[in-house]
């Protein structure tokens, strides 16, 4: 069993692998209930400016199937989160279990993504740079919910170890995603067998405010995460 649960009442960087791309980024502890981490862009002109963090050592990994290989994994796994960005549709957000958080384009993870410019938020399988199609959600989309300004929102999913996950946001189901359970064959795009790390970040907008020439980033805070994987 592989359990982590985080609420930020402290906050040890040894313990996650940082990325800050340039002085424009702060992570560290915030004011908060239970205690909060953060990222805060500022305002600079320099765009695509990135801060994350991610879990050192990765330590989340879905097994092959025992008996068959191609058969969907038999472990159970879940993640859950709750964050909030001040400014929801400036920069990309990214939360999940990844193989690599370090520019936000992982190859490999089950996460939750923000583009810059949107507040439609995504939910991605993906796996050697792939990602699963939308016509294996219930709902024909990937997108799984909106996020408001300065609002926390609580997303989660959960593999059930027979092919399909279910995706919740504020404690409500709202898709399930087949990765397997109806063929009885895992998806090409279903990471097992890959190292994983819970984690999160930050990526500044690609353009600047038309107001001003400096560039408008969000401040993301997260409250906890938790993620577990146990032998079924």
């Amino acid at each position: 069993v592989c359990f982590d649960f985080e609420d930020f009442n402290q906050y040890v960087s040894g313990d996650w692998t940082v990325t800050n791309t340039t002085t424009h980024q702060t992570i560290g502890l915030v004011a908060g209930a239970g205690g909060l981490v953060s990222t805060v862009g500022g305002a600079s002109s320099v765009t695509s400016d990135i801060g994350a963090i991610q879990a050192n050592p990765l330590n989340f990994n879905f097994a092959n199937n025992a008996v068959s290989a191609t058969a969907p994994p038999t472990q159970l796994g879940w993640f859950y989160c709750g964050f909030k960005a001040t400014t929801a549709i400036n920069d990309q957000l990214q939360i999940g279990v990844t193989s690599s958080n370090a520019t936000l384009a992982p190859s490999d993870g089950i996460y939750f993504n923000k583009a810059a410019g949107s507040t439609s938020i995504t939910f991605v399988v993906r796996k050697s740079s792939s990602s699963l199609a939308a016509t294996a959600y219930s709902t024909g989309s990937t997108t799984v919910a909106t996020l408001a300004n300065a609002t926390f929102i609580r997303l989660g999913w959960y593999y059930d170890g027979k092919g399909n996950i279910d995706v919740f946001v504020n404690d409500a189901k709202v898709c399930s995603v087949d990765v397997g359970v109806s063929t009885g064959t895992m998806v090409s795009t279903f990471p097992n067998a890959t190292n994983l790390g819970m984690g999160f970040g930050c990526k500044a907008a690609a353009t600047a405010d038309r107001k001003s020439t400096r560039l408008n980033s969000s401040h993301l805070v997260i409250s906890y995460a938790v993620f577990c994987l146990k032998k079924k």
